[in-house]
């Protein structure tokens, strides 16, 4: 893989998530059913408004909107060969590392409570869990690039 390769991959997934990330904020706070509510055992409504949608009341979605957009700007800038706060290339790379094993600890933890305490999938939230993969995965390869 190229870096340049690699860091569409992350733009393109941090872009998919800070959409998904905004519908399910959106949705959090919203008193209409979401559309990805099929079941009782595949519900983003369920998972998203649980007492574990949220830390110290501000929704779980924040964070990782948050989150995505920084990764995302950061991609970007790496792409166009800009230094942002005058990181370079590799610091760039080991931000987006540490943000995205930070999510994985934390996506675990939510799929353990998706699992075993509410009984119910948020097929949005696990399109995230697959997103921070590719992303951590990718970031891994342009890492092992920069030397």
């Amino acid at each position: 893989m190229n870096k340049k390769r690699g860091l569409l991959i992350i733009f393109i997934s941090s872009l998919i998530a800070i959409l998904t990330s905004a519908y399910l904020l959106y949705s959090h706070y919203s008193d209409v059913s979401s559309f990805c509510d099929v079941s009782q055992a595949i519900s983003c409504d369920i998972v998203n408004r649980s007492l574990y949608s949220e830390i110290f009341n501000i929704p779980v979605s924040l964070f990782a909107l948050i989150t995505f957009y920084i990764v995302n700007v950061l991609s970007l800038a790496a792409l166009r060969n800009e230094k942002p706060l005058k990181l370079t290339k590799k610091q760039i790379y080991n931000i987006i590392f540490w943000l995205m094993i930070l999510g994985i600890l934390f996506a675990l933890y939510l799929i353990y409570i998706e699992a075993f305490v509410l009984y119910a999938f948020c097929p949005l939230c696990l399109l995230l869990d697959i997103l921070i993969l590719i992303i951590l995965v990718t970031v891994i390869k342009l890492r092992s690039l920069e030397g």
